[in-house]
């Protein structure tokens, strides 16, 4: 069964269709890269995907348990429902969003202790474990503003881990740091992707595409325009508009 099945995927803004049809399932374990030219839709399939866009049309489930009661147009189940699938994933976002009032500790700990209601010292522990995990085992007392760039996308990985989510979602991760924070970010993925955690992943870096990805997703103008593996779709691909976009990337 897979974790993410998404079908027919219809979004507009303001009359203008952002997605068309997209139809898109990701399996237990599986990392799927998403690459693709600025507003060919990939956050916003990544925001509908997590709740944060309402879609117009089309049909979400997790591990088989659909988000809709009527699919066009989309109605979608009672907000309680919805908070158990919600449970299913965590998103990693391209700016952060860490509290900034919160120290590195707060941020991991607050949402499995008062969303979850899980044990404060199991969660604490956990959260200890993690921040060694992503190389910031002393920083559990600092705030964000206190911290580079690539310290609080770090933190946000292991904020999002904290809440054990059967799948990880992140959007343009590395986009707003530089190369050399960007590669310790890639590698802390990299480490992910080795333990088997399902990924749905927008991005930018080919080479950790190819490197990385299970299946890469090409889109463009709010389509998938080509899917594959990495080795198929970014150094052979078939379709001219994936060709052009990667001969302009090189």
């Amino acid at each position: 069964m897979s974790v993410l099945s998404i079908s027919h995927l219809k979004k507009s803004f303001d009359g203008k269709e952002v997605l068309s049809d997209i139809s898109l399932s990701v399996e237990q374990g599986e990392v799927v890269v998403i690459i693709g030219p600025s507003g060919s839709g990939k956050s916003t399939l990544l925001r509908c995907a997590t709740f944060l866009e309402t879609m117009d049309g089309g049909d979400l489930s997790y591990n088989g348990i659909s988000a809709m009661t009527n699919t066009a147009p989309c109605v979608y189940k009672p907000e309680a429902e919805l908070r158990e699938l919600k449970s299913n994933f965590g998103l990693v976002f391209q700016d952060f969003n860490l509290f900034p009032h919160f120290t590195v500790m707060q941020n991991l700990c607050d949402a499995p202790v008062h969303v979850q209601k899980r044990d404060p010292e199991e969660v604490k522990k956990q959260a200890k474990f993690l921040l060694e995990k992503v190389g910031l085992a002393d920083r559990g007392g600092a705030y964000p503003g206190q911290l580079s760039g690539g310290q609080k996308q770090r933190v946000a990985i292991a904020r999002a881990l904290c809440m054990n989510p059967k799948m990880l979602f992140f959007d343009e991760p590395t986009s707003a740091l530089d190369p050399e924070i960007t590669a310790g970010i890639l590698r802390v993925m990299r480490q992910l992707a080795a333990e088997h955690m399902t990924m749905v992943i927008v991005t930018h870096e080919i080479d950790f595409a190819r490197r990385v990805a299970d299946r890469v997703i090409f889109m463009d103008g709010g389509v998938i325009v080509e899917e594959g593996k990495p080795e198929d779709v970014i150094d052979h691909p078939e379709n001219a508009r994936t060709q052009e976009f990667l001969r302009k990337l090189s």
